[in-house]
C-alpha cells in the first residue's frame, strides 16, 4: 500500500487498525471483531467492526489465517501504525532510573558502558538489544598515559577529546621505570595531539619523524610498528548484545528455524554492523524503525529493528533492538530514544583535565 493513503482511511478504520495491532502485540493471536468490541468497549456492533476489518484487509493492512476469522497486521499495517497512529510511551520512574545508571559508566571506560547498556536495554525490553560502540577512528586523540603492569607489559590508557577512554596493553623487551614511561608518553602526546585516530594509524611515521633519536627504550617503535592495531578504527568498532534468552520466549521463535536466524546474526559481526549502520557519516539521533523485509536480511525477515545513533563528542555509535514484528513499538521507541539521549548528553559534557 502507498502510505500516503493513510488520509483515505476513515476515522473508524484508523481506530480499528490501532486496536487490532495493540491487541495482537499482547496476545500474538488473530483478533476477532467481538474481541475488539468487548475489550475496548466500542459503542458499535461486531458487524460494523467486521466491515472496517474487511476494508483494511482489502487495502493490504490486515491479513487473516485459514484457521481463524480473526485478523493480523501486515507489514504495511505496522508501517502505517508506526508512522501515523502510534504514540510513544512514557517510561516509569524505575525504568528511567535504570537508564540513568549508564551515565556514570559512559564517563569511564566505553566498553563497560556499552556492555552494561546492552544488558539493561535487553532487560527492560525483553528483546535482543545491541549496542555498537562509538566509531573511535573518527575521534580526536587527546592524550595517553603509560603504566607498567609487569616487567614486559605496559598498560596504555588512551583518551580522545570527548572523554572516551580505551585501555589496552603492549609488550616490551625490558622493564621500564616511571620516568622513562613519562618521557615516552610526553613525546607521543606532543606529536599526536589533535589528530584523528584513523589519521594516526595511516601517518604515524610522518607524525613521529626522528623518534629513534629520542627512543632508547624501544617503546615508541612498538607504537609505530603496531599503529594499525592500536589506532585502527576496526580495532575499536565493537558491539555488545543481550537478551538472546528473551527472544527464545517469544511465540514467533518457537519455530527453531526463526531462532536459528537470530543466532546466525549474532555470530556475524559484519552483518550486525550492516543491520544498524546506514553508512552515513553524519550523526542523526532520530529513531529508525525497519519492519520485516525492510531489513533486507534473510535471517531476520520475521523481525523488526528499532535503532538510534548517539553522538559522543562527534563520534557516532548506535543502539538498537531486534524483536518480532509484533513488538510493542511505542515502548521500544521510548527505550531506544532515551538511552541514546543519555549516551549523547553524558558523552558531550566538557572533559576535565
Amino acid at each position: 500500500m502507498n502510505l500516503a493513503g493513510f488520509s483515505e482511511l476513515t476515522h473508524r478504520e484508523q481506530e480499528v487498525l490501532r486496536y487490532i495491532i495493540q491487541n495482537f502485540i499482547v496476545t500474538a493471536s488473530p483478533v476477532a471483531s467481538k474481541t475488539l468490541v468487548d475489550r475496548y468497549q466500542l459503542n458499535i456492533s461486531s458487524a460494523t467492526v467486521r466491515n472496517a476489518m474487511n476494508s483494511l484487509e482489502s487495502k493490504g493492512l490486515l491479513d487473516h489465517t485459514h484457521t481463524s476469522s480473526g485478523r493480523i497486521p501486515t507489514e504495511d499495517g505496522y508501517r502505517l501504525y508506526v508512522n501515523s497512529l502510534m504514540q510513544v510511551s512514557v517510561l516509569s520512574r524505575e525504568e528511567r532510573m535504570m537508564l540513568d545508571s549508564i551515565q556514570n559508566l559512559i564517563a569511564g571506560d566505553m566498553d563497560d558502558a556499552v556492555q552494561s547498556a546492552a544488558r539493561i536495554l535487553a532487560r527492560l525490553s525483553n528483546l535482543l538489544a545491541v549496542v555498537i560502540a562509538p566509531k573511535l577512528g573518527q575521534g580526536i586523540f587527546r592524550k595517553l598515559e603509560l603504566v607498567s603492569i609487569s616487567s614486559s607489559r605496559i598498560l596504555v590508557v588512551l583518551t580522545i577529546e570527548s572523554g572516551i577512554v580505551k585501555t589496552f596493553t603492549v609488550e616490551v623487551q625490558s622493564e621500564l621505570n616511571p620516568d622513562e614511561l613519562d618521557r615516552v608518553a610526553r613525546f607521543l602526546n606532543e606529536r599526536l595531539h589533535g589528530y584523528k585516530l584513523k589519521e594516526i594509524s595511516e601517518k604515524i611515521n610522518e607524525m613521529l619523524s626522528g623518534f629513534d633519536e629520542q627512543d632508547p627504550t624501544g617503546l615508541i617503535r612498538v607504537f609505530v610498528d603496531s599503529a594499525d592495531t592500536i589506532f585502527d578504527d576496526h580495532q575499536f568498532r565493537k558491539f555488545h548484545f543481550g537478551g538472546v534468552e528473551y527472544m527464545a520466549l517469544q511465540p514467533e521463535f518457537n519455530d527453531l528455524s526463526n531462532y536459528k536466524g537470530i543466532v546466525e546474526l549474532l555470530e556475524n559481526e559484519d552483518m550486525i554492523i550492516h543491520l544498524f549502520d546506514d553508512g552515513k557519516t553524519e550523526v542523526n539521533n532520530e529513531v529508525q524503525i525497519r519492519i520485516g523485509s525492510e531489513n533486507k536480511i534473510r535471517q531476520i525477515e520475521q523481525c523488526s529493528v528499532v535503532s538510534a545513533n548517539y553522538n559522543v563528542g562527534g563520534v557516532r555509535g548506535t543502539i538498537g533492538l531486534v524483536g518480532p514484528t509484533r513488538m510493542n513499538y511505542s515502548r521500544m521507541v521510548a527505550l531506544v530514544e532515551q538511552l541514546a539521549n543519555r549516551f549523547s548528553l553524558t558523552g558531550n559534557k566538557p572533559a576535565s583535565g
